[in-house]
């Protein structure tokens, strides 16, 4: 009885008409859905047909449920396919995606972070592939597939355009995607992306099944196979087989007749087998317990003597498939069926099958491609202390194996078998599976199971006294701080502890871990004395790796702005020693300190092209956490030079690293990015909610920089009551805030928010606490714009002139057009409130290039009021710009609630003077009152100190 597919026509044309539009350019991924058994290889067996009449070629690649399985296991038997079938456009160096791209195993993770470059060329040579003819790449069972695959799968989602591919992927989901991996449910949720559910055969459905297998049936069968079965194919097609086998299709379907129900598949699968010789029942259970896809040369050496005709005999029962392009494998013809079958294995037989599968792979020697698939079978065969030996020793290799391919989540798990295996035995190698197994999580992003593997590390070696175990246990997760800062500096004061007066290199790369926890931690002068004992002994010891931890704790450590050409300094020899001793990590901290140091000194072309080289760096290593620096870094550049759809899309993928690293200050830090970028472009009060949920995590030492930040925001939002709120929980910190490395962004935007407020004693503060860096840079522009609005504010015009005409020549000479639009604007509006033809000829130049930038940028709130301003300036309407110095003062004292007598007093001049400038400013303003005067100098930020 041959398999048709009854029930799916809509279906099949749909495909039909994606694989048509991909013929002719235009490039499609599918994916089709469903329970186990519901038609979707069918479907993909039919499309395949109608793509080979059309001349396309197939390239088909299936995800398994096998632990031992390699990452990008479905691309590469794609890959293999079509490099066998002759396609153009597939060099070899890209049909092996488990290593990098110059062949050299490193540290690295296993998603498309680490083989970014790999990937894409991929891609890229499957739309050479496609041409002239199209392709069609098919890629079963991908709720199975590893999260390499998927995200190569997703990144050809966004570059298909114009290739002439269809990539059709089938997924068994049962429900609803509850259970899918995310990066797949993302992939389906994706509008470019077709998703097609099939449901359930219907009764017809059924009717015309059983006409189309040329037995006889009684029209009862319909309905009674429907109500027994569901509607689901696989189940219609076995039950179907068994009735036809018993010879009950051709007469009535009695309700109360007897029938074997296919709700536990494997009851069916007995019943099909039953005729079947003793030799095939036998190879079916070695193959149930080789896997999914079955290797012919292992079932030949683990089967023994007649393995062919036992072959050829399941293939005809239909219990077995062969697929033409691969002879060398054999699979099921459901997985279904396979889990049947082994379901039905004694445990004694189940044991037995894999031990002589594993004694059949040791015994074909070394495969890069086979440790998993040994260790698999040695786990599953290990039930007294030698096998278990051998399945721990089998898990460790694994787990090497899995760590050259960059798959450390496979890494991972081998190294959770062993430890499982293991038990309590042999506690040294119980901390070194640990330290496997921490290694693999941080590099995998999963910072919070390192720390507490880690910690057991610990554990182990202070019991048996190791100072080397709690060594490497301190250093295995680094460049994390905020919430991971506590445990780390535990493992530090562990270690230190065990290493006692030890001089060492590892005992220099722990002071220097500490040093490091303890800066980001704001104890600064801790940090400092343990930062130079670090590098102490690095110099002594003359090692290079050590030396490089040690300059890492020395630049977490000088954090103030003036110490830039120090970091730069301790930022390149890093790299040097990098170099030297093959440690591109080094490399990667090197670059890491060195591109927001240019920043700092609005050396722009020394940051592009330390982010250059920092982007191969993160190629070749592949760290989340180098991931997210290297996206971050990238944002801010974007953003510096006007590119705001690249800052946010760089900003939102650092995000989405962060969220996988378990890093809150890192999602945190993406908050903070965000308020800024909103200050530029205008939209802040939307993001407020999720701004300070974002800023919520940050540990207590950023209290002030968080604060400074929702001061800002609210200002920017339009909300001054709230800011006022916010402001006055700082205004008494800001001096003393630690000097961390965020510490100039607070020191900036609560200088901002100081003057908007017109909160005179703090200007005053945050002047004398800015004044000595002069000439550096930060994200809202340069500490001389801040300090000339801070002098502005407080009635100092000349100081402010000197440093706003500082602050606009270093953003010209920098070359960023963000900062420099609101340094012309806060220029020009110094000038204006200063008054006099001169200065306001000058402010009207400055405020237009800045609107006229701001406009080109999208920078809507700078836009804005630099046309006010230009419009004031030139009398087209009336606003600060238009009033004398003494009007804008007058304002100011009505702002305060000062009745004419009292401001009169202050000013030194008669109640009737006043009561002109008054009246004048109801003329210039068009308002009607001295209330509305009050608020609208309320709203410009007029103090009696802004003539």
């Amino acid at each position: 009885m041959e398999r048709c597919v009854v029930g799916r026509a809509r279906e099949l044309e749909a495909l039909q008409d994606l694989c048509a539009a991909a013929i002719g350019g235009a490039g499609t991924v599918a994916l089709l859905l469903g329970e186990a058994g519901i038609g979707k290889s069918a479907l993909v067996e039919e499309l395949a047909g109608y793509a080979a009449k059309q001349g396309v070629p197939v390239a088909v690649g299936r995800a398994v449920a096998d632990e031992g399985a390699p990452a990008f296991w479905p691309w590469l038997r794609v890959l293999d396919q079509a490099r066998r079938d002759g396609l153009p456009g597939l060099p070899a160096s890209l049909l092996d995606l488990r290593r990098t791209t110059d062949g050299e195993p490193v540290v690295a993770e296993p998603t498309a972070v680490a083989r970014f470059r790999a990937v894409a060329a991929t891609v890229g040579a499957l739309a050479s592939a496609a041409e002239p003819a199209g392709l069609v790449v098919v890629l079963e069972n991908l709720q199975w597939a590893d999260e390499s695959s998927l995200r190569l799968l997703r990144h050809l989602c966004d570059e298909k355009n114009g290739a002439r591919l269809l990539v059709l992927g089938t997924v068994r989901d049962p429900d609803g995607g509850r259970h899918l991996p995310q990066t797949l449910m993302e992939i389906a949720g994706l509008p470019t992306v077709h998703s097609l559910r099939l449901g359930p055969l219907g009764i017809p459905d059924i009717a015309t099944y059983l006409r189309r297998s040329q037995e006889p049936f009684d029209s009862s069968w319909p309905r009674r196979i429907h109500r027994l079965v569901g509607g689901n194919p696989l189940f219609v097609r076995e039950l179907t087989r068994l009735l036809a086998r018993q010879g009950r299709l051709a007469r009535p379907a009695g309700e109360t007749d007897r029938i074997e129900l296919p709700v536990e598949l494997h009851r069916l699968m007995a019943m099909r087998t039953a005729h079947l010789g003793a030799d095939c029942c036998t190879l079916l259970d070695a193959c149930a317990a080789i896997g999914e896809e079955i290797d012919v040369e292992l079932l030949r050496a683990a089967f023994g003597a007649q393995v062919e005709s036992a072959v050829a005999e399941a293939i005809a029962s239909g219990l077995l498939i062969d697929d033409p392009h691969a002879p060398s494998t054999i699979r099921f013809a459901h997985e279904l069926i396979r889990q049947a079958r082994y379901a039905q294995l004694s445990r004694t037989e189940r044991i037995g099958w894999h031990q002589r599968i594993a004694d059949a792979l040791a015994a074909a020697g070394p495969n890069e491609d086979r440790p998993g698939e040994l260790a698999r079978h040695r786990v599953r065969a290990a039930v007294d202390a030698p096998s278990r030996r051998a399945a721990v020793r089998a898990c460790r290799d694994a787990g090497d194996a899995a760590a050259r391919r960059l798959d450390f989540a496979a890494t991972e798990r081998w190294c959770r078998h062993a430890l499982d295996l293991l038990g309590g035995e042999d506690p040294p190698l119980r901390a070194r599976l640990l330290l496997a197994a921490a290694q693999a999580c941080y590099l995998d992003g999963q910072v919070t199971t390192a720390l507490d593997d880690c910690a057991q590390v610990a554990d182990i070696a202070e019991r048996l006294g190791l100072a080397d175990l709690a060594a490497e246990a301190a250093l295995v997760v680094r460049g994390f701080a905020g919430l991971a800062g506590p445990a780390i500096t535990a493992l530090c004061e562990r270690a230190r502890a065990l290493l006692g007066e030890e001089n060492s290199p590892r005992h220099a790369a722990v002071l220097a871990q500490h040093a490091t926890i303890l800066a980001e931690s704001a104890r600064t002068d801790e940090a400092e004395a343990v930062s130079r004992q670090a590098m102490a002994m690095a110099e002594d010891n003359g090692d290079h790796a050590a030396l490089i931890h040690a300059l890492n704790a020395r630049l977490q450590v000088i954090a103030s702005p003036d110490q830039a050409g120090e970091r730069l300094a301790l930022g390149s020899r890093m790299q040097q020693l990098a170099g030297r001793c093959g440690r591109p990590d080094g490399a990667l901290w090197g670059l890491v300190w060195r591109i927001p140091t240019q920043f700092q000194l609005g050396a722009l072309e020394g940051a592009d092209g330390d982010i250059a080289e920092l982007a191969e760096v993160v190629d070749r290593l592949g760290t989340p956490v180098g991931r997210w620096h290297l996206l971050r870094l990238r944002a801010t550049r974007a953003l510096l030079a006007g590119d705001f759809t690249q800052a946010r899309s760089d900003a939102m993928a650092a995000r989405q690293v962060a969220d996988a690293i378990q890093d809150p200050t890192a999602i945190a830090m993406h908050s903070a990015f965000m308020a800024g970028l909103l200050h530029f472009t205008g939209g802040i009060a939307e993001y407020i909610d999720e701004l300070e949920a974002g800023l919520a995590t940050l540990p207590a030492q950023y209290s002030a920089v968080k604060t400074a930040v929702m001061s800002m925001a609210y200002l920017d939002a339009g909300d001054h009551d709230q800011a006022r709120i916010c402001f006055s929980r700082l205004r008494s910190r800001i001096a003393d805030a630690p000097r961390i490395h965020s510490w100039d962004h607070m020191a900036v935007l609560s200088a901002e928010v100081a003057v908007a407020l017109a909160d005179t004693d703090t200007t005053g503060t945050c002047y004398h606490l800015l004044e000595p860096y002069a000439g550096y840079h930060t994200l809202y522009g340069s500490f001389d714009r801040a300090l000339g609005l801070l002098a502005s504010a407080r009635g100092e015009h000349d100081l402010a002139d000197r440093h706003l005409t500082a602050a606009v020549a270093m953003e010209e000479r920098t070359g960023a057009p963000t900062t420099l639009a609101f340094a012309q604007l806060s220029h020009a509006q110094a000038l204006a409130a200063r008054a006099g033809q001169g200065n306001r000829a000058r402010a009207l130049a400055l405020a237009g290039n800045a609107a006229r930038t701001a406009r080109r940028l999208g920078m809507a709130p700078i836009a804005a009021t630099a046309s006010t301003l230009v419009d004031e300036l030139t009398g087209v309407r009336a606003g600060v710009a238009a009033l004398t110095a003494r009007e804008r003062e007058v304002a100011g004292f009505v702002a305060q609630g000062l009745v004419n007598k009292a401001i009169a007093e202050h000013l030194v001049v008669s109640e009737r003077t006043v009561e002109t400038h008054v009246r004048n400013l109801l003329a210039k303003l068009g308002l009607t009152n001295r209330t509305q005067v009050a608020a609208w100098a309320a709203r410009a930020g007029l103090h009696p100190h802004s003539h």
